[in-house]
């Protein structure tokens, strides 16, 4: 009987590398209901070439499978100076309830080297923003920041920032109806990081090790 009671107690012991997973596990729902649709169809123009439609102005048109779902896309660029470009996607499917017609699903800006822009994602049956997405790449620091602008899926306000700055890996997950804040840090060289979320802890800031181990915070 004794035993037992230890057994349960040393499994209610609660892993902070094993929360934090759970947690990145939710805010990865999040960006991919916004994010893995239009990456999937971005991809797709790789392997097509664009025609010149108008002075600096170039059209991609083709078609794609995304989920089991054809997709018939079009695929706009306007040149901006010799600074950015503005993108324009298009998307069409019958299959879809309601039916696609060269519905809008996503525009913004993109500088010519690819190292930052912006992004509007719309719900392409009925116009509505879904969610706008700013994002800077460098040589060692990448940034990515997503606002949820539909309530479609109750996240509307929330905002997830990612940033990559060389080893470390840290998420920031703003909940807009609560105000609460949680933040996960990863070295993915020494698997080192750290948890702080209102629902875990009471608070408080939670480490592991490079075992993934429990340890107690240097501050």
């Amino acid at each position: 009987m004794q035993q037992a009671e230890k057994v349960k107690a040393k499994s209610a012991v609660e892993s902070n590398f094993a929360t934090a997973l759970v947690a990145a596990g939710v805010m990865k729902v999040i960006l991919d209901v916004n994010l893995v649709i239009p990456r999937t169809l971005i991809s797709a123009a790789q392997n097509h070439d664009p025609e010149k439609i108008a002075n600096g102005e170039w059209e991609w048109e083709y078609s794609t499978t995304v989920n089991q779902n054809n997709f018939g896309v079009r695929l706009t660029a306007q040149a901006n100076g010799d600074s950015d470009a503005t993108w324009r996607f298009f998307v069409t499917n019958s299959a879809a309830n309601p039916p696609l017609e060269n519905s809008l699903l996503f525009e913004g800006e993109a500088t010519y080297d690819a190292e930052s822009g912006s992004w509007t994602y719309y719900e392409p049956s009925s116009g509505e923003q879904v969610s706008v997405i700013n994002w800077e790449v460098g040589e060692e620091e990448r940034s990515l920041t997503l606002e949820v602008t539909s309530d479609r899926n109750d996240n509307f306000g929330d905002t997830i920032e990612y940033t990559v700055d060389g080893n470390i890996k840290t998420v920031i997950y703003t909940d807009a109806s609560s105000g609460e804040i949680s933040t996960l840090e990863f070295n993915s060289e020494t698997h080192i990081g750290f948890i702080i979320s209102p629902d875990y802890n009471n608070g408080e800031k939670s480490c592991w090790d490079e075992d993934l181990n429990n340890v107690a915070c240097d501050s």
